[in-house]
Parts: C-alpha cells; sequence; structure tokens
C-alpha cells in the first residue's frame, strides 16, 4: 500500500488499492517516535451517499514498527438488488503493486503450472463470480488441481472455511487441493454449496495471510538434533509474527541395520506424532532436540501473523544420525594443486584467456569452443602442463571419455581441430581426473550398503575415504532404474550419510553408488551397489489383511454376484449406474457392510451430509431406496469416504450378546468383543431401558439408561421386578462408538435361563404398500436397524383378512413381497419378523393394507401418431389405454395379427417400416372381470402406386386386344398409358382405343386400368405402360401386344381334305378352323371328329378342356382323338374346345418328327427323332415310351436332347416306340410308333409291318371285333333294365380310356440336367402302361389326361362294360 504523502509516520485511512479516503497525522517526538495520546484516539470514516461502487475492504492502517492494521469489508447493496458497477479506471490496475481483492489474478501461475489456454478463464477470480470464464468446469476438470493451487496462492484459508461451515470434506480447495472427479465413488462428493464461501475466504486471505517460507532446509547433526533453515516469504513479509516448524515422525529403524555385516531388515514402525516448534519472526532457522535416533522426520514451516497463517512449505524429510555419531563440523585442508599456470607460462604462452581458463584445472570445465580455438597453436604445451608428466587414461576411460578425448589425458596432443569440440562436454570429468592424479581429491567412499528398503524408499549409508576423507564437504548420491540400461544417472548432492532414497518405484532394481567433494572437485565413484525394491502388492495384501474386509461382509451377507462389485469403498460410478436396477433390492446388504457396524453419524456430520441422509452411515434405510437414492446420492462420496476412514478408527460391533442371569431385579449380560481385531476398544457402554406396549417397537440409538464397562460382562441392577427391558451394547474407543449388533428383551422374573437368552436383530420398520390392486398388494419393508453386518436375514411376512382368524405365512429373503390372490375391496392386516440365526426379532409394526374394488376392463380406441398421415415405409406410435381393476392386460393387433401384449394401463408400441396392410388397429383388454373389451380404429395408409400388369398378350391380326393393369395407391392417384415410356407419349381415348379408369369392385385404394384395341394391325403391337401417380410417387408398368405367328407348315383345308371331310362341312376349313360354320349343320356332326383333329394340330389341349369344364368325355376330342356320341359335346362344348385350340396353338408343341432308330449293339439302341413343325421353340422337355411288342408294361424316360439311348434290351426281342414333346403347359400327342427289333439290321416302321400282315388276319380281326361290339351292345341293354329294376342310381360320368397314362408323372415337374447329351438308360422306368394284346400299336394313342388322384374314383360296372377290356380299371373324375 502506497503512503499517501511523503510522511512515512502518519495514520491514514485508506482502501486496498491505496486510495487515500481521509488522512491525519500526529506530531513526533524528539526521538522520531509517535507519541499517541493518552487513551488513544477514535478514528471514523463516514461515507456519504454511498453507492454499490463504495463496496470493498477499508484498511486502517498506523505506520508503527510494526506496522498495526485492521481491515473493514462494506458491502452496499443496490436497491434494485444490481451488482456494484465497476467505474474503476482499469489502467490504475497496473500501476498498482497489488490488485484488488475481488481482481484477485493469478493467471501467470496458472500458465507456468501448463494450465490450458482455454481454462484460464478460472484463473481469475472474477471472471468466477460473473459466470464469464468462458468454458464448461467438465472440459477443465484436469487442470483444476493447478488452478486452485494457484488460486489459494500458499495461503491457509482453513480457519476461514471453518468459520464459514464448509465442511471438512470440502476444504481442500481452501488449501489449495483439488479432488479430481474420477469413476471412483469417493470422489462424487457435493460442495457446490459452499462454492461462494470458499472463493470469499480465498479473496480475503489473499491480501491478509503471508505466503510460505521458501528454501526450507533440514540438516542432521546428531542422533537427537536437526537444524532447520528458510528464507523469508514472497507475499506479505512485513505482517509476519512468527513461524511454525511442524516435526512429525515417520519411521523409526534398528540402529544396527547400519552395519553391512547383518542380514536382518526388519524395521519397526512407531505411531506418528508430530511436534510444532514456534519461532519469532526474526528468525530464519531452527534447532530441533530431542529427537529419537535413526529416525525419519518430515519437517515443514508456515508463516504466521495476526490473521492466520500461510500453508505449509514444502515437506522434507531428513533422517537422524545413529546413536553415538556426530555430523562433522570441522573440515581438513585440501592439498595445493600444481602450478598449471606458471609451466604454461614457462613454456611460451602468454594468451591471457589460455591462460586463465585452460591451463588452470579448476576453471578448464568453463572453457567453450572460441577458447580452444584460440589455444589451439599451444595445445601440445597446454595438456603438456596439464597432465604434469602423468598419464590419466585410466582415469578417463572409466569416467566415459571417448577415444578421441583420452588423447587429452596423455598430454600428447599435438594439433587442435574441430573434432576435439565435442570434448567440451566431458571437460568436467577430465578436469575431475587431473585433480585426482594431481592427488587433491578424496578417494572413493567405502562401506556402501542399503538397509531399510521399502516399497518407495531405502536408506543409503557410507563411510569416509580412504584418501583425503577429512577434506570432504559433501558427497553426491547418483542412481538409476535398472529397467532398462540407457536410463542416465539422477544425481543427488550435497548428502550426508545416512541418506533417505525417496520416491522409488516398487518391485524394482535400483543401481546407487556415492562419490566425495571437496574444495578441489568430486573424488572417485564407490562400488556400484544394486537392490531391488518392495513389492507394493504384497504390503497392499498384508495392510488389506490387517484391516476390515468390506467385501468379505457381503458374501457373508449372501449379497448377489453380480452385485458384488459395488461392495468396496474404491466402487465405480459407471458400476453404480449400470447395477443399480439390478441391485437395489439388496442396496440394504451394502449399506450395512459399508458401515461396518460403527456409527459414523459424527464425521458425515462434520462432513456436511444433510440431516435426512444421516441415517445411512449408520445403516439404516428410512425411506424408499429411490427416495433415499434421489436425496442423498450427491453426497454418496461424503459417505463412503467416512466409511473408510471409520473402519480404522472407530471400533467394531459386539457380537454373541446373551443374558446369562436374571434375578427379581438384575440381569447379568456376556458378550463377545469386535471380531475384527483392528480397533482399540477401549470400554462398552451398556444401553437399558423399561419398555411398554407403546415403546416396545421404538428403535433408539441411545437408551435411557446407560454404563460404562470395561469387561465383556455386565450385570445391571436396580431393575423393577415384573418388567420388560430393552437392552444393547455397543463398543466405544476416544474416535466414537460402534452400532447396536442386536437387542434383548427380558422380563425382570428370577428363573433359570440355562444356556442364556440370546440377543436378536431389531424388528423390521417402515412397513409401506408400494402398489396395489384388485387381487394383489405389494409390501416393502426395511431390514433391522440392529444386526451384524454379515448376517444373513430372512423374513416372515404374517397376512390375514380381517375376517380370517389365522394369520398366512410367507417366508422371503427381500425387503419385499407381493401378496397374491386376494380378494377385491377387501382389508387385511400384515406385519413381518426378522430371523436370524439367534432367532426371530420381535414384530413389526402393523400395516393395514386395502385391495382395489374390481372394476372389468374398459379399452379406449386405439390413438396413432401422426394422426392424419401415415405413409408405408414410415413409422407409427399406437397408444393403446385401457382401465380397470386389476390392472388388464392389453393386447394389440395389426390387421388381425398379435403384435404386443402387456399387463399395463397405457401401452405405447412404436411400428416401424409399416406396410400397406397394416391398416385395421384393435386394442384388446381383459383383467379376467366381466367382458373383455375390444376397440378398433380403421387407418389409411398412404403408399405410392403399386401397378400389376397383364404381361403380354398375343392376338392375331384384326383381333381385338384388351390391355389391363391393376393399381393399388393412396390417395387416389392419376392413372394414363403412355405409348413410350422415355418420350412419355400418351395414348389418347378414340378410333380405335378405348380407355377405362375405374375403382375395382368391392376393394378400397385399388384401380383398374383397361386399354382395348380394336382391329389390331401391325402398327399396334409393341410396349404400352401403365402410368399412375400420387403425392407420394409414381409408378410404371410396361403391357405388351404381340402379333401370333401363324404357323405356315400347317394348313387347316390341307387337313380337311386328307380326313375326308365332306365338301358340305369344308366351309370350316379355313386358315384358322371357323367351328362357328358348321355347328348347326347337322349334316356335319359325324365330321366333327375329323375337324377337331384338324383343329387339335398334334398338341394334347386336356388341361385347358379341363379348366374350362369341357366333361371327361368330350375330353380326346381336346387332343384330336374322335369319341363315341359327339352330339352333347358338339351342342355343349365345342366353343370351348376351340377356345383351348386358339390358347395353346402358339404354346403347346407339336409331335415329334421323323423318329429313327440306330442299333448299337445286341442290348442296346440309340433313338433319334427331329423337333416339332409346331411351336419347335416352346418345347422344353421329351419323353421316350417303349416296351416289348405286345407287352402291357411300358417303360419311359424323359431328356431335353432329341436322342436316347436306351439299353439292357434282349437279343432277338421286338420292341415298340413312342415319343411326345411337352412343356410346363402341356405336352403334344404321341407320335406314330416304331418297331424294332435287337439284332437285326433293319427297322420296321408302324405302316410297313401292317403291310406286311395277311388278308386273314385282317379278316379275322374284323371279325372278333364285330363280336365284341354284339357283346358290348346286349350287356349295355340287359344292363339299363337290370338297373331300372334294382333302383340304382347311375353315379354320372365317362371314365377316362388309358389307366396308364392317369398314373404318369407329369412332365412339368421331372428335371433333366442341362447340357445331358446322350442319355443312357437301363431298363427304364415302369410305369404301369397296360395296353390290350389285340389293340397293336393304337394301345399307345390311349394317354389321359394328368388328374390329381384325390379327384378320381373308381369306374362304374357299366363304365367298365362300355370300355371293355381296354377300358378295365379305369378311373374317372369326381362329380
Amino acid at each position: 500500500i502506497r503512503s499517501c504523502e511523503s510522511n512515512p509516520k502518519a495514520m491514514r485511512v485508506l482502501v486496498l488499492a491505496a486510495v487515500c479516503v481521509t488522512l491525519g497525522s500526529l506530531t513526533s517526538g524528539p526521538d522520531g517516535e509517535i507519541h499517541l495520546p493518552t487513551g488513544g484516539d477514535v478514528w471514523v470514516l463516514v461515507i456519504k451517499n454511498s453507492k454499490p461502487s463504495d463496496s470493498g475492504i477499508y484498511v486502517c492502517e498506523v505506520n508503527s514498527n510494526p506496522i498495526v492494521r485492521s481491515f473493514h469489508k462494506l458491502s452496499v447493496l443496490s436497491r434494485a438488488l444490481l451488482p456494484p458497477e465497476n467505474s474503476t479506471d482499469a489502467n490504475l490496475y497496473q500501476e498498482q503493486k497489488e490488485t484488488y481483492a475481488h481482481s484477485h489474478n493469478y493467471t501467470d501461475c496458472c500458465m507456468s503450472h501448463n494450465v490450458s489456454q482455454h481454462c484460464l478463464g478460472f484463473c481469475n477470480i472474477q471472471s468466477i463470480l460473473e459466470g464469464n470464464t468462458g468454458q464448461d468446469p467438465e472440459n477443465c476438470e484436469v487442470d483444476f488441481p493447478a488452478i486452485v493451487r494457484c488460486m489459494a496462492d500458499g495461503r491457509n484459508h482453513v480457519p476461514c472455511c471453518i468459520q464459514e461451515n464448509v465442511p471438512d470434506i470440502c476444504q481442500d480447495v481452501c488449501r489449495g487441493e483439488y479432488t479430481v472427479i474420477t469413476d471412483n465413488i469417493k470422489t462424487h462428493f457435493s460442495c457446490s454449496a459452499y462454492t461462494e464461501q470458499t472463493l470469499a475466504c480465498i479473496v480475503e486471505g489473499i491480501e491478509l495471510l503471508p505466503s510460505p517460507p521458501e528454501n526450507v532446509e533440514v540438516e542432521a547433526q546428531s542422533s537427537t538434533v536437526l537444524k532447520v533453515s528458510w528464507t523469508l516469504p514472497v507475499a506479505n513479509t512485513e505482517s509476519i509474527t512468527g513461524y511454525a516448524v511442524n516435526v512429525t515422525s515417520l519411521r523409526s529403524f534398528d540402529a544396527h541395520l547400519i552395519d553391512p555385516s547383518e542380514t536382518v531388515t526388519t524395521q519397526a514402525t512407531v505411531t506418528s506424532h508430530s511436534v510444532q516448534v514456534s519461532v519469532r519472526f526474526t528468525e530464519n532457522s531452527t534447532i530441533l532436540n530431542n529427537l529419537s535416533p535413526f529416525t525419519m522426520y518430515e519437517v515443514t514451516v508456515s508463516a504466521l501473523n495476526i490473521h492466520g497463517s500461510s500453508l505449509p512449505s514444502y515437506a522434507v524429510r531428513s533422517l537422524t544420525l545413529t546413536p553415538g555419531k556426530m555430523k562433522p563440523t570441522a573440515v581438513a585442508e585440501a592439498p595445493r594443486l600444481p602450478d598449471i599456470k606458471t609451466c604454461c607460462v614457462n613454456k611460451g604462452i602468454s594468451h591471457k584467456t589460455c591462460l586463465d581458463k585452460v591451463c588452470d584445472p579448476s576453471s578448464a570445465m568453463a572453457a567453450e569452443i572460441p577458447d580452444l580455438m584460440i589455444c589451439a597453436p599451444w595445445a601440445s604445451e597446454t595438456f603438456t602442463c596439464l597432465t604434469n608428466g602423468l598419464d590419466h587414461t585410466p582415469c578417463c576411460k572409466a569416467r566415459g571419455l571417448p577415444d578421441l578425448c583420452q588423447q587429452m589425458c596423455t598430454g600428447n596432443v599435438t594439433s587442435i581441430d574441430f573434432k576435439f569440440f565435442k570434448c567440451l562436454r566431458y571437460m568436467g570429468e577430465y578436469t575431475n581426473c587431473l585433480l585426482q592424479g594431481y592427488g587433491v581429491l578424496p578417494s572413493a567412499p567405502t562401506k556402501v550398503h542399503i538397509t531399510n528398503i521399502d516399497t518407495d524408499y531405502a536408506i543409503i549409508h557410507w563411510s569416509l575415504p580412504k584418501t583425503l576423507g577429512d577434506t570432504v564437504r559433501s558427497y553426491n548420491v547418483n542412481y538409476r532404474l535398472m529397467a532398462t540400461y540407457d536410463n542416465d544417472y539422477k544425481s543427488v548432492s550435497k548428502v550426508h550419510p545416512p541418506y533417505i532414497l525417496e520416491d522409488l518405484e516398487s518391485n524394482s532394481d535400483y543401481e546407487v553408488y556415492v562419490d566425495a567433494v571437496n574444495v578441489h572437485g568430486i573424488g572417485e565413484p564407490s562400488s556400484r551397489v544394486i537392490f531391488r525394491t518392495q513389492s507394493k502388492l504384497i504390503e497392499e495384501k498384508i495392510i488389506e489383511a490387517a484391516s476390515y474386509n468390506v467385501t468379505a461382509c457381503c458374501v457373508d451377507a449372501d449379497l448377489s454376484d453380480v452385485c458384488l462389485p459395488l461392495c468396496s469403498y474404491d466402487a465405480s460410478m459407471s458400476d453404480i449406474k449400470s447395477l443399480a436396477g439390478v441391485c437395489s433390492g439388496e442396496f440394504h446388504k451394502l449399506l450395512r457392510c459399508g458401515a461396518g457396524g460403527r456409527n459414523h453419524g459424527s464425521c458425515c456430520a462434520r462432513r456436511g451430509v444433510p440431516p435426512t441422509c444421516l441415517s445411512l452411515c449408520s445403516g439404516v434405510i428410512v425411506d424408499s431406496p429411490l427416495v433415499t437414492a434421489t436425496s442423498c446420492v450427491p453426497f454418496i462420496g461424503n459417505i463412503v469416504q467416512c466409511f473408510e476412514e471409520g473402519t480404522g478408527l472407530l471400533p467394531g460391533p459386539i457380537s454373541e450378546l446373551h443374558a446369562i442371569a436374571v434375578t427379581n431385579n438384575s440381569v447379568t449380560l456376556k458378550w463377545e468383543p469386535p471380531a475384527d481385531g483392528t480397533s482399540n476398544v477401549t470400554n462398552y457402554i451398556v444401553h437399558y431401558q423399561r419398555v411398554d406396549n407403546t415403546s416396545i417397537h421404538e428403535t433408539l440409538l441411545k437408551l435411557d439408561n446407560q454404563m460404562n464397562v470395561t469387561d465383556t460382562t455386565a450385570t445391571i441392577t436396580n431393575l423393577e421386578t415384573g418388567q420388560t427391558y430393552n437392552i444393547f451394547v455397543v463398543s466405544k474407543n476416544m474416535h466414537g462408538t460402534s452400532l447396536p449388533s442386536s437387542i434383548i428383551m427380558i422380563n425382570i422374573a428370577k428363573s433359570d435361563l440355562g444356556q442364556g437368552v440370546a440377543a436378536v436383530t431389531s424388528h423390521p420398520h417402515s412397513l409401506a404398500v408400494s402398489s396395489h390392486s384388485a387381487t394383489w398388494v405389494t409390501i416393502t419393508w426395511q431390514p433391522p436397524e440392529f444386526s451384524l453386518p454379515s448376517e444373513q436375514i430372512t423374513y416372515k411376512l404374517y397376512h390375514k383378512s380381517t375376517a380370517d382368524e389365522k394369520f398366512q405365512i410367507v417366508e422371503t429373503s427381500v425387503t419385499s413381497h407381493m401378496i397374491e390372490n386376494l380378494n377385491p375391496n377387501t382389508q387385511y392386516i400384515v406385519y413381518v419378523t426378522a430371523v436370524s440365526k439367534k432367532g426371530q426379532s420381535l414384530p413389526s409394526e402393523t400395516l393395514i393394507a386395502w385391495t382395489d374394488p374390481a372394476y372389468p376392463a374398459f379399452v379406449e380406441p386405439p390413438t396413432v401418431h401422426p394422426i392424419n398421415l401415415v405413409m408405408e415405409g414410415s413409422s407409427m406410435t399406437i397408444l393403446c389405454i385401457a382401465m380397470g381393476t386389476p390392472m388388464p392386460t392389453i393386447s394389440l393387433y395389426i390387421s388381425g395379427r398379435l403384435v404386443r401384449q402387456e399387463t399395463t394401463r397405457h401401452m405405447v408400441t412404436v411400428v416401424h417400416n409399416v406396410t400397406r396392410d397394416m391398416d385395421q388397429i384393435s386394442c384388446y383388454a381383459d383383467n379376467g372381470y366381466g367382458t373383455p373389451m375390444q376397440a378398433s380404429r380403421k387407418i389409411t395408409i398412404s403408399h405410392v402406386p403399386h401397378i400389376q400388369a397383364s404381361g403380354i398378350t398375343m392376338a392375331a391380326l384384326g383381333d381385338a386386344v384388351k390391355l389391363e393393369c391393376r393399381v393399388d395407391a393412396h390417395p387416389e392417384p392419376k392413372m394414363m398409358f403412355w405409348r413410350d415410356h422415355s418420350g412419355r407419349v400418351p395414348v389418347i381415348q378414340g378410333g380405335k382405343y378405348d380407355i377405362s379408369m375405374k375403382p375395382a369392385k368391392d376393394e378400397e385404394d385399388k384401380y383398374i386400368m383397361q386399354l382395348t384395341i380394336t382391329k389390331i394391325s401391325d402398327m399396334d403391337e409393341g410396349d404400352y405402360f401403365c402410368h399412375a401417380e400420387n403425392a407420394f410417387g409414381s409408378a410404371t408398368q410396361a403391357v405388351s401386344v404381340r402379333i401370333r405367328n401363324i404357323a405356315a407348315t400347317h394348313n387347316v383345308t390341307q387337313c380337311c381334305i386328307e380326313q375326308n371331310v365332306t365338301s358340305t362341312c369344308m366351309d370350316a376349313c379355313t386358315f384358322y378352323l371357323d367351328i362357328d360354320a358348321v355347328i348347326d349343320k347337322t349334316e356335319c356332326i359325324n365330321d366333327f371328329d375329323k375337324l377337331m383333329k384338324c383343329a387339335a394340330d398334334g398338341s394334347d389341349h386336356r388341361s385347358c378342356c379341363a379348366q374350362w369344364g369341357v366333361p371327361r368325355r368330350c375330353l380326346d376330342w381336346c387332343r384330336g382323338e374322335p369319341i363315341l356320341n359327339n352330339k352333347l359335346c358338339v351342342l355343349s362344348y365345342t366353343k370351348q374346345i376351340m377356345s383351348c385350340f386358339h390358347e395353346g396353338r402358339d404354346r403347346l408343341p407339336g409331335p415329334p418328327q421323323n423318329i429313327r432308330v440306330e442299333v448299337l449293339n445286341t442290348h442296346s439302341v440309340k433313338i433319334l427323332w427331329d423337333p416339332p413343325v409346331k411351336n419347335p421353340h416352346t418345347v422344353e422337355m421329351y419323353r421316350v415310351f417303349w416296351r416289348q411288342e405286345g407287352a402291357r408294361v411300358a417303360l419311359k424316360n424323359d431328356t431335353m436332347d432329341n436322342k436316347l439311348i436306351i439299353s439292357e434290351l434282349k437279343d432277338g426281342t421286338t420292341y415298340e416306340c413312342v415319343i411326345k414333346a411337352g412343356n410346363h403347359l402341356g405336352t403334344s400327342t404321341l407320335t406314330d410308333p416304331v418297331k424294332f427289333t435287337i439284332g437285326d439290321k433293319f427297322i420296321t416302321s408302324a405302316a410297313s409291318m401292317e403291310n406286311d400282315g395277311s388278308h386273314a388276319g385282317v379278316a379275322v380281326a374284323v371279325v372278333l371285333a364285330l363280336l365284341v361290339v354284339t357283346a358290348i351292345v346286349i350287356g349295355a341293354v340287359w344292363f339299363v333294365r337290370a338297373k331300372k329294376m334294382l333302383g340304382v342310381k347311375n353315379s354320372g360320368g365317362v371314365a377316362f380310356e388309358n389307366p396308364s397314362y392317369l398314373r404318369e408323372v407329369n412332365m412339368d415337374h421331372i428335371q433333366v440336367p442341362a447340357g445331358q447329351s446322350e442319355t443312357a438308360v437301363s431298363n427304364g422306368t415302369a410305369n404301369g402302361i397296360a395296353v390290350s394284346a389285340t389293340s397293336g400299336g393304337q394301345g399307345w394313342k390311349q394317354e389321359s389326361l394328368h388328374v390329381p388322384a384325390a379327384t378320381e374314383v373308381n369306374p362304374t360296372l357299366y363304365e367298365e362294360l362300355k370300355l371293355g377290356q381296354d377300358g378295365a380299371g379305369f378311373k374317372r373324375l369326381k362329380p
């Protein structure tokens, strides 16, 4: 603070920034001293019209010696409660040596401690208070330790923080420390409520308190004396009134361990104790006496003034000497150096730099490159004088000088060039070798050895060097970690034995040596000593074994394995968050084991835990876990720190409490001491109190009467006879007490207790109904307050309705239970007891619980979001709301499919990827009472148009064609036909085009587009495009028209001529058979078989005819075969059959052509054929049949090629073969049979075989045929008459002819490998073809339509008679 005027001895009142407010002076006497009036003066500062800007700290100061000041803080509030205006000129701050307190700026300190640039906003108190640090505190968490250290600025603000009621856990900032928030639970404590008070203390302390002393040194003088020295603090030096030197003993060691011959490495740890020594402010050193020999001490120094103190200086550790040893106080004079300068002068060296730097061994290490360049002409003379006629090479090699530089050690240097410049870095070692050679340096220290090796330190001992040991002033200790060999040595200078080597890594190897230092330099190094530090893991296990094991407690308490990671004082917050839901039911076990049966209430109160959470510090949960977690999680770190701290300080709980004797006025108790054995129990407190029916359920930590005892037995006297007492015992020491572990309730009346009455846990408490319905109630409670932490506790829950007489009992191990199968609207009585291995506790308080009345389920119509626009492919949210008691089960159905089911009142379901068929949504609710209810809603799902087109339509020139597309879209699309998709050429209504757009019948959101083209021509052939478009998109689909290619190979007229159609019926034989021209001519009925043969054109259309409803008796026309009694077929089914002919003429193949047989050997032949003339491109497969002539069973095989090899035939046997072509739509008719004989070199066709037959045979066949026909007619007439007489009803229908082909597998189910050329068939495949022996080759022509077996029935007797032997066993279609 600057003086306001030249007179330094003036009394004045100043503001903090040295702005003079008022000034007064007193005259000084002849001696120059200020003479105050008797009784003193009272100076009053009056500030008129005060403003918020007048706020600040005012200092009343008397410039006496020492200076006396008083401080006065003024806060002027704005009427509008606005912050004070800052009207001070900023330039004034730069002119002042000190800043305003509220502008405490420590940015320079932060930068020197490498605080991140973006976090420097926290390096100004004003910025923190105004909230304009420019950064989220979480982003600067790593830098806060350095920021807080700079903020405190070495001052001890803790007294002020205590005065402001800042709890001790939050006082780390007041000491300049900061606990970084990590995942560890102990770092998560709440101090935000005390931030303002803490910053206010720091602001005030920066101006009032001194900084810590500097340069603290500790030197061991003897086995009981340490000397401590320091220098003045940097800040507020003039206000210092004294110093406090704090000395703390850390360890003491056995003195015999300094003897290297001893191998014992035990060490004793004494109880740490501290001593504080006060030193006057005029002193800067002190002597600490009466210390323990060979003991490690930690020394700190603090500066004091009238307002408080600084923080302690950095700690210095030192070791007192062993008994009988003293630090040498006198150092002998070292030998004189040889006169090297005179030698250089005598050799003609006259340059001053060469004489002062190079020719002086003590200054040679300061030589630089220019010095060597200047002295290069005298190199030989210089190094000859320096070596003094000795070869120092062995020393130089030992000290690591390069080979080139070793020339300087011999003195044989003729010249110096740039190569020697690298030797400058070794000039110190070179000089020491010279001095060693001169005999002026001490030799190596002796007896170097290590004792008291710990995990992070070791003690090094050594003795004086044998040579010039009395000239040694200090020693250097050099050490390195031996993990890698390229580690450099770390050096500690100016030390004396014994020396503590600190900050070592555990379980690591170190190498150490010592060298002595005298006035001339550093002597020879000692021998290297290698040692290994102890393992920290082993030490931690030893410490853990001797301390309270919280994990073992949780295991004993039967905590589930998944929750064990939480059972640690170092549990992580991430584990707590992830396991909170799973482990909430076992939180009471974690809390009990964490408290360890100790009463941590005082610690928690001291550390700022609010009263609502103090019960947790005793291991007791008062409220539900959810409420407890909500209010107490911010203080979880405070509580856990108290738990961990208390395990080493507070006594554990007693166990095995028994009442072993009782009289009419006394009771004798016995118990076991705490089991952990880690706490120093000084005494026990026996609590007892008389109870009645009202107070029996009270659980108090302190009863009306207490009795202190030191033994584990006690007798309580003067009790009232016949009264009931509650009794429990806690252990106690100087730090606090344990918690009660059990409680005895005993009636005072003389009786024989036998083995004694065991204390049991207290009763459960805080019963509550957590949830309820019409048929169930969930009861929760809190575990007993008094129990051993690791005790396994189960519970018995008693419940009954008010109408019942007996309680129902349920046993459980958790603190909640759902009582089910209850009656609605009924009152129930509930209480709980705790059961441990010592017995059952008293009942808890009684709870009266009502079940809800039962109401049938009621469900609201489903709500769908978005309300008006659900698009295909998007998501929709469906809300089903149901009422009713008990809670109903809601089921969500979408388009009749169950999507989700849950017992709740509000069920929200998000459906992704909505499709068009999800338009019907239903919510169904049922709770078992009344009638279930369903509410539905139909929604409209908007979607882009989807088009189904008719594909390719075949038509003949001049026909009318109808192209059709079905469109599915919402909203209704715009539809049109395009001729060219890329050019968007429309098809316009009119002329030969008729366009129809209409909604589909009985189907929503579906439309039919039809384009009718009349009198089609070549110009109309090609692709057309159905196009539909709405607000959500468009779709285009192609439909095509193709002109049917008329096979030039088939001429209907020629076929009619070949079939001998009568001339009057030739009108039907146009290019395509016109059956309408002759259907009304009765004379043409007999020619219909011939016309149908020409119209079938060699293809088998029976599959199509069957689909069109053509009866079985007419189906042979569909393959061009004649039928009996065709009049009914002509009248009823001619048009259907002709439609199939038109439909299949371009889709079905004709029969294969030109069948040939090549005999390969006596057992194999190759069958070859040509593709059909009709539609050869539609052939997908050929089926080949063969059999022995006259046989009833035929073999077959399929092939995609036009040849097939048949093997395993019999030599000399005649075979016949037929072939048909087919695809997935149907087949052709069979070819004419080809006969061949194995062993012959020729093939005989069917025609040639018939021509070669005798006329006699033909005649016989004709006669036989007539006889058969006659027999059939007679039999039929007889059967009809018999049927009428017997009254048998005809089942109707006409049987097919050939049963073998009914059982034939359809060709479109047969697959032949692609690329197969010639297929060798072994014996073929028997398919049961039955052919009459008299039918010859005509048996092949009776292949029937493939009909599923399920639609066939056996033929009637009439049908068998009518069909004769060839038709026997045939099946017919079901009517």
